[in-house]
């Protein structure tokens, strides 16, 4: 249960592809600390990890935002985007288990699970399904609880996209309008990321039918 981020890669990655994939990531780390999204190590203390093997963060444990004891499993709204305040976020109910945010914010902490995307995926490290999907690429997820840190999880999810094509399929809860922070922001620093947009298909989950959003990248006209 929550808000979650799925993504279906290759178990290694190709040198020059990975050299882009990180190239581009660590280029974003500034701007997104300037639109308030302040990145951590992957237990929330110290600087993120960007290496020739790694791009692990996540936000930092003591952020400084104040605490707000009712942002338990927050969930995005469907228009739900971008950075507040935690005071002014939550606009509803999530099923009687939580409640809906209007945009990204803590609960005191910006830190939560750790996002870990590796050039070359080691089994003895890996968590819900070790084996392959039906096309040979390994699944891998996070949950962000909607924090401040989720605009740099799905931004690196359209750098991957961008660079892996159909070697790396993106599963995700969030809607159109919770992509548009990362599509403004790699389509700003990167040259990419306006034509990046969702295909929905309904599933079963929990006994609920909900709608698996599929991340795509849609190649600009030719320009003559």
């Amino acid at each position: 249960m929550g808000y979650t981020h799925y993504w279906h890669r290759p178990e290694t990655i190709p040198d020059a592809l990975w050299a882009h994939i990180r190239s581009d990531f660590d280029k974003l780390v500034l701007p997104l600390s300037d639109a308030g999204v302040v990145l951590a190590s992957g237990l929330g203390k110290g600087p993120p990890e960007i290496t020739d093997e790694v791009i692990r963060f996540n936000g930092p444990e003591d952020c400084g935002h104040p605490p707000n004891e009712e942002l338990v499993i927050p969930y995005p709204s469907g228009d739900a985007e971008g950075v507040g305040s935690s005071a002014t976020a939550i606009d509803g109910d999530f099923y009687g288990l939580g409640v809906t945010v209007k945009h990204r914010c803590c609960n005191g902490s910006c830190c939560y699970e750790t996002f870990t995307f590796e050039k070359s995926m080691h089994a003895s490290d890996h968590t819900w399904d070790k084996e392959p999907d039906n096309d040979g690429l390994n699944i891998e997820y996070v949950k962000t609880a909607f924090r401040p840190y989720d605009i740099a999880v799905t931004s690196a999810l359209v750098i991957a996209k961008h660079y892996l094509g159909n070697q790396f399929v993106v599963h995700s809860n969030c809607a159109d309008a919770q992509r548009s922070d990362a599509r403004r922001i790699c389509q700003k620093v990167l040259g990419y990321g306006d034509w990046f947009g969702i295909i929905e298909e309904p599933i079963i989950d929990d006994e609920r039918e909900v709608n698996l959003r599929n991340l795509v990248e849609y190649k600009p006209p030719e320009t003559s």
